[in-house]
């Protein structure tokens, strides 16, 4: 209905303006008309011929029209103006300037127009830089990929060639060296399958599948088959998931993914023994799960950047702790594709992670 009203409104406002150049020229034809009748034609009726007639006809009609369009020209400048305004606005938006918008002005077509464009042109900005985002996250995982894959790939071949050649002392150091090789190579698989993953959650293509779930019962069984496990490092989880239905509407299979980095982070650089403890809270329509854990102090600044790709907070243990440097930035990944937020705090030698989900109640 607005789309119609929009429309209306620049037709009328030519029909009257035509309406009133037509009413002026009308008035001029009438003038001039009378005006040379009574100074002209009348006092020199007795000499003139037709041809001079014509002319005179002639004259009279092309003051019509010329004051029909000096007329017109003048009560739609404004239209005009600016439509030239939006004519070299809309080659600085496609030449220069993606992004930037036009003078909306009025309430007709040529403003509908504007408003089009403005869209058009934050539309294409958004999509060129996500397109430049994309290609740079491309040039940085090869840089980055192409150091992980090298050093694990470098001691793999090492170890074949040891094995190859037979350069090892006794049975015992021919295992230590296959042993070696088949833990590398499982640490290769699992950097290749996360790089993977997050290539596959940085498209623009990538679907997730929604359901309506009790985040509860998942987290709930979730603690529960983790416990067992953390146990045998002397790690203990404190559940303080509530047994009521709090709804959300997540892809469970990637948010569990979430769920399983941070408590695999946890597992890492926790103390031992300590516990792992597990809240979850509601505020205002949305859901907070958060996960803490006791550690070696990390200074704030490390834990804003522990969400970036490949970022380890200690590279000097990048041997020592498993992981491929990329479980948290596939975690944030999966969290903004629902609409979510995930960050860490510290506090003294407390780490907490949370994880900010839309409630569905």
């Amino acid at each position: 209905m607005k789309r119609v009203t929009v429309t209306k409104s620049l037709s009328i406002n030519l029909l009257i303006k035509i309406s009133f150049c037509f009413s002026l020229s009308f008035a001029a034809v009438i003038l001039f008309a009378s005006y040379i009748s009574k100074t002209y034609i009348y006092s020199n009726r007795n000499n003139l011929n037709p041809f001079m007639y014509n002319m005179i006809l002639l004259g009279v009609f092309m003051t019509g029209i010329i004051v029909f369009i000096i007329s017109f020209l003048i009560v739609t400048k404004n239209e005009i103006k600016y439509i030239k305004y939006i004519s070299e606005n809309v080659e600085i938006v496609a030449n220069k300037e993606l992004g930037s918008t036009l003078k909306v002005a009025g309430n007709d077509e040529l403003a509908e127009l504007s408003r089009n464009i403005n869209s058009m042109s934050r539309q294409l900005k958004e999509k060129f830089e996500r397109e430049r985002e994309i290609e740079n996250t491309k040039t940085e995982l090869i840089t980055n990929v192409s150091h992980d894959l090298r050093t694990p790939l470098t001691a793999i071949i090492g170890y074949l060639d040891f094995l190859k050649n037979e350069k090892f002392k006794n049975e015992e150091e021919e295992k230590e060296y296959l042993n070696s090789a088949y833990n590398l190579s499982i640490k290769l698989k699992r950097l290749i399958d996360e790089l993977f993953e997050y290539t596959k959650l940085s498209s623009s293509e990538v679907q997730l599948e929604f359901v309506n779930v009790n985040i509860c019962a998942i987290l709930n069984q979730l603690l529960g088959e983790y416990g067992t496990i953390l146990e045998k490092k002397e790690l203990r989880i404190i559940n303080n998931v509530p047994d009521n239905n709090i709804n959300v509407k997540i892809d469970i299979e990637k948010i569990v993914r979430v769920f399983e980095n941070i408590l695999n982070n946890a597992e890492k650089y926790s103390y031992k023994p300590s516990d792992i403890v597990v809240n979850v809270e509601k505020e205002e329509g949305h859901v907070i799960i958060s996960f803490s854990n006791r550690g070696e102090h990390i200074p704030q600044e490390k834990i804003d950047k522990m969400f970036e790709k490949f970022y380890r907070i200690d590279p000097s243990r990048s041997n020592n702790v498993p992981g491929s440097g990329l479980g948290l930035a596939i975690s944030k990944k999966i969290i903004e594709l629902h609409n979510g937020h995930i960050c860490a705090e510290s506090s003294g030698d407390i780490i907490t992670f949370k994880v900010k989900l839309q409630s569905n109640e």
